[in-house]
């Protein structure tokens, strides 16, 4: 009879799984801590932490698990020489205070899989398998002024 009920339980296993894909989006924002039996380019690995919120992705960084601030609008990619795919900078200007952005990424980066470097005051420095972030801040009366830039991992 035990070996009825785990057969059972066995079969159904792989239409759960099935199901579970077939209602997943194709949106360009990613909840932390999800992961994919696909197969890692990037040299990630596992290890996001589980968060209940889901982050919008800067559009051409979106496969580095790169989080646009909340309400910004990124400006266009400059490249740079880099190994790492759509190696640049971006920059954005947002009306939040510069602490509340630091915040934001101090908070975000972890749970999307990257792990945050030593860097000075005003900035923020995270590696994620083969890729460095460097967030870098600029406040103002007016706002704060953001500086992303990808490039390769040391």
């Amino acid at each position: 009879m035990r070996r009825r009920a785990f057969l059972v339980v066995l079969a159904s296993l792989p239409l759960g799984i099935a199901c579970r894909r077939s209602r997943s989006g194709t949106a360009p924002e990613a909840t932390p801590g999800e992961s994919s039996a696909s197969s890692d380019p990037y040299g990630y690995g596992t290890g996001a932490q589980a968060a209940p919120t889901s982050y919008q992705m800067i559009e051409p960084w979106a496969m580095h698990q790169v989080p646009l601030y909340p309400g910004a609008q990124p400006g266009k990619l400059s490249p740079l020489a880099t190994q790492v795919e759509n190696g640049g900078t971006i920059s954005f200007a947002v009306p939040d205070p510069a602490d509340r952005v630091l915040e934001f990424y101090r908070t975000a980066l972890p749970q999307l899989g990257w792990q945050l470097q030593a860097a000075p005051a005003n900035s923020i420095a995270a590696k994620r398998g083969q890729a460095a972030l460097t967030v870098v801040v600029k406040g103002s009366d007016q706002g704060t002024t953001v500086l992303l830039m990808l490039t390769d991992a040391l």
